[in-house]
């Protein structure tokens, strides 16, 4: 990769396409769920929750293929359409008709594709149409689950009208059971006539078939414990209630924002935003695991489940404080291994070590900055004029050390994208309206501001 490739202009188209990609995720959560009686769940945070339901079940059946793999990452892209189309998920009471409806979804979710990667310069959304398969049933599963449980904090804050829905919902799992029951059944005895035939079967086929019978009857296992009202004893529980949790926890809550932006959501655009990137670098020759990244972006949050959102200002403000809230956080990671396992608290715990933490880290820089230019210069919203001061250039100098990515071929390539996105906020905020700049700050400051990118665009790197 050559991150001087027409120098400073191809950066900046990167970072448009990264905007358009930020902005189409916050287009696509504002499509909400049970719309009739939800004013908040959007069906982003459907398919996150269902997303970690997902991850957990086959971490936890210690299943993990490429096809397990590519299909959460197709699913974690597609739900960046609902900008355009709205809610797909529609159920389909004639089978008959299931046929025809599938097949025009899958040309609608292409045509989007098309139309929203011919407006990218430089990134391209990788989704891959693909057959339905065991994994993509086990999504559909999860985001029944999911929305189940989201009716179920609407009961717990008082909303009365789910309880009916909710009372639907638990029919329709003792549907699913027995639908379950039978086909584990037939499972078991195509094993058998298998067994019986063994030379005449591949060894990928038999393992595939091991993982069908291992995911149904967990499936089967957690509508057993719903049904049995005993599902609240498990870490599945447990995780979804953290997810729900994470959806009530806001960002930059010191600044009144138009479009407010929960930790669940910034989890979903940070990893969509990691996935086009990191297709890009791949694409150009760096050697990276995007699934790795994919991981840690998803749960790289998840310790600030209990309310500490913690302003970046307080937090490095001096080595005391630094200590301190690392301490915090550590006591939050702590209750999360008893809450949700060793195997997620891990990725909570290490998800800055590697090169793939290095670039989630870049990235979610990115992604706290895209939100003050898309609040002052797409929403209007001036109030966050004011948090040009808090972009602090040497917030950002750790990541000149770059022994995390020793294997890169363009080792610079990132840190200049990390200089050239700080620019274009700052340069854009400090432009925006003269008027308002001078509300907050004198004019020494904003001389200031002015000088500091003035010297910051002579230099390679932050």
């Amino acid at each position: 990769m050559n991150g001087n490739l027409n120098g400073t202009n191809r950066m900046r188209e990167i970072v448009e396409d990264l905007f358009k990609i930020y902005v189409s995720a916050i287009d696509s959560n504002t499509g909400k769920i049970i719309q009739n009686i939800n004013e908040k769940y959007t069906l982003i945070d459907k398919s996150m929750i269902s997303t970690y339901l997902y991850f957990k079940i086959l971490n936890n059946l210690k299943i993990e293929n490429e096809d397990s793999k590519t299909v959460l990452m197709n699913y974690l892209v597609k739900q960046v359409i609902y900008g355009e189309t709205g809610n797909l998920s529609l159920e389909i009471s004639d089978n008959s008709r299931k046929e025809l409806y599938d097949e025009i979804i899958n040309k609608l979710i292409i045509e989007q594709f098309e139309y929203k990667n011919r407006i990218l310069k430089c990134l391209k959304y990788n989704y891959v149409q693909m057959d339905n398969n065991i994994y993509c049933d086990l999504l559909e599963f999860c985001e029944k689950i999911a929305e189940y449980y989201i009716l179920d904090k609407f009961v717990r804050r008082g909303n009365q009208e789910a309880k009916e829905l909710m009372a639907q919902e638990k029919n329709k799992f003792k549907i699913n059971k027995k639908n379950l029951k039978n086909k584990i059944k037939e499972i078991c005895k195509a094993k058998s006539e298998t067994e019986n035939n063994a030379e005449e079967v591949e060894k990928s086929k038999k393992a595939i078939d091991e993982n069908i019978e291992k995911i149904e009857k967990e499936k089967l296992n957690l509508l057993n414990l719903i049904l049995k009202n005993k599902f609240k004893n498990t870490e599945y529980y447990n995780l979804i209630q953290v997810s729900l949790k994470l959806k009530d926890v806001y960002r930059y809550s010191t600044l009144t924002s138009v479009v407010p932006e929960d930790v669940l959501f910034h989890q979903y655009s940070m990893t969509l935003v990691n996935m086009t990137l990191a297709d890009y670098m791949i694409k150009n020759g760096e050697n990276i695991d995007k699934y790795e990244l994919v991981k840690k972006c998803l749960f790289h949050d998840f310790s600030e489940y209990k309310g500490n959102e913690i302003v970046a200002q307080i937090k490095v403000y001096s080595d005391e404080t630094k200590k301190m809230f690392a301490e915090i956080e550590e006591k939050d990671e702590q209750e999360l291994k008893d809450l949700l396992g060793e195997d997620l608290y891990i990725i909570i715990k290490e998800y800055k070590k590697g090169k793939e933490g290095y670039i989630a880290e870049i990235i979610d820089k990115f992604t706290g900055m895209m939100k003050l230019w898309v609040e002052a210069g797409y929403m209007n919203n001036y109030t966050y004029i004011k948090s040009v001061c808090s972009v602090y250039q040497e917030r950002f100098k750790k990541f000149n050390d770059t022994s995390r990515i020793d294997d890169f071929k363009d080792k610079l390539f990132l840190q200049k994208l990390l200089k050239e996105i700080f620019i274009y906020i700052k340069e854009n905020l400090v432009n925006l309206d003269p008027r308002i700049l001078t509300r907050y700050f004198t004019s020494a400051e904003i001389k200031s501001f002015k000088r500091e990118l003035k010297s910051l665009k002579k230099k390679e790197i932050i």
